[in-house]
């Protein structure tokens, strides 16, 4: 068995890398206080957009024949894995294809929503989390009821990412009567839809907020339906396995960046007359460090691998989102550690990188969520 990275992929890493070195990085310091590459004036936002659109990278994992860069699940965690080396690279790649509208929609709505987005000309969101299921994307209570008019949707959502600048938000919501995961459903609400309306912005730990949605008999017509009431299931749980496969990517990243400047700071810095890197307890952080990142790494590799391949990686996917995820913080915080003091300030991105981490470990599926999938999978 090859571990050794395709050529094209190793060429791809090698190009997305000098973009953020030459790009990026000199931008992370000049952030403001507890912020992200969201919070970047929209001139040099709109400079770095058209970077990538010029590298090919804009809609990574959009097929070519649509207009996006049409790579594999393999190469997309490549790409985000380089991004998410530097803090200023998160919201970069802003989402600009929806699988679930590629799989299910209609050409009409492929013309009218899929290609603008991968163009970048509008911008989509997916709701599908609510207050009492979260992690749990069968307990959905969003419902969805035909009437001669077309579809009146009832219910809310919570921690929606881009909601308040989204043209168009992708609504899971389930046939009115139906259980678990019978009748799941995607609907296409646009912005100004009449009883659709976002809520209370939910500041989060990294900086990156989120909103409420409600929709009070929200009618939408037949063409915002996608594909077959009750198709949503399937599509929505793909999507899921690719975002974590992704999520665990950008732990990569992070983890990298901060064993990096462990690594730095700890021959430099002399307590005692003797470098940090003599000491022991200092060596084993990072040497604990470096195999936990390397074997994530693999972990997070194979996964997407295998569904480039078209297995069934479920469970690859949830054992490597809880391994990279809660490698990542033990890799962050033993790096705050090293640096001491100035691990907590400002004066470094490690306390950025600190508040980066924690929320893998909840968004896309919890830790516990994942470890029942891996059990359940086991044991069934």
């Amino acid at each position: 068995m090859d571990f050794n990275l395709p050529e094209e992929t190793r060429i791809l890493k090698d190009v997305v890398r000098r973009f953020v070195n030459d790009e990026l990085m000199p931008l992370e310091l000049s952030l403001p206080e507890r912020a992200n590459s969201l919070d970047l004036p929209e001139p040099i936002q709109n400079r770095l957009v058209k970077i990538i659109e010029d590298l090919g990278l804009a809609a990574l994992d959009a097929p070519v024949e649509i207009g996006g860069a049409g790579l594999g699940l393999l190469d997309s965690c490549i790409v985000i894995e380089e991004v998410h080396r530097c803090t200023a690279g998160r919201g970069v790649f802003a989402m600009r294809f929806a699988p679930v509208i590629y799989d299910l929609a209609t050409d009409q709505q492929k013309e009218k929503y899929l290609y603008p987005t991968v163009r970048g000309e509008l911008q989509g969101a997916s709701a599908f989390s609510e207050p009492q299921a979260a992690g749990d994307m069968a307990g959905i209570l969003t419902t969805m009821e035909k009437t001669s008019e077309g579809w009146i949707l009832n219910g809310n959502k919570c921690w929606i990412s881009y909601a308040d600048i989204a043209d168009y938000v992708l609504v899971l919501a389930r046939v009115k009567g139906t259980k678990r995961h019978e009748g799941m459903s995607w609907v296409i609400v646009e912005k100004d839809t009449p009883g659709f309306s976002i809520g209370r912005e939910q500041k989060m730990i990294h900086g990156h907020s989120t909103f409420e949605l409600f929709l009070d008999k929200c009618l939408v017509n037949e063409q915002q339906l996608l594909g077959e009431p009750g198709q949503g299931w399937g599509a929505g749980t793909s999507f899921l396995y690719s975002s974590r496969l992704q999520i665990s990517a950008r732990a990569l990243g992070i983890a990298d960046r901060c064993l990096e400047l462990a690594i730095d700071y700890a021959k430099q810095r002399h307590t005692f007359g003797k470098p940090l890197a003599s000491r022991q307890a200092i060596q084993w952080m990072i040497a604990d460090s470096s195999v936990e990142l390397h074997a994530a790494r693999l972990m997070v590799y194979d996964a997407a691998w295998r569904a480039q391949k078209g297995e069934n990686v479920i469970q690859q996917t949830a054992m490597a989102k809880t391994y990279a995820t809660e490698m990542a913080g033990r890799v962050v915080d033993r790096a705050v550690q090293i640096h001491g003091a100035a691990g907590l300030s400002d004066e470094t991105i490690l306390e950025r990188c600190y508040r980066d981490v924690r929320p893998m470990r909840i968004y896309e599926g919890s830790a516990e969520a994942m470890r029942s999938v891996i059990a359940n999978g086991l044991l069934r």
